[in-house]
């Protein structure tokens, strides 16, 4: 069963959501400045191309590639 556009937009909503709050709470700032800090990831950047499909993926394995993505660890990406 193919993903409405509808529930494709809203999991990445929510995933970005979650993305900002944890930012917020792990760089002690606000949600704008960790929504600015996130808007300039390559993860960010793979969430909203529908092709990658990583918006079906659960907000922890985002954070987790956002979390590589920050230690210079982009090669795990590419282990799975």
């Amino acid at each position: 069963m193919k993903a409405s556009s509808v529930n494709i937009n809203k999991s990445m909503q929510a995933i970005s959501l979650y993305l900002v709050h944890l930012i917020s709470e792990k760089e002690n700032c606000s949600n704008e400045d960790a929504l600015k800090k996130l808007l300039k990831t390559m993860t960010y950047e793979l969430l909203q191309d529908r092709e990658s499909g990583l918006y079906a993926e659960s907000p922890e394995y985002v954070w987790n590639m956002l979390r590589d993505e920050e230690n210079g660890n982009m090669e795990s990406w590419m282990k799975e």
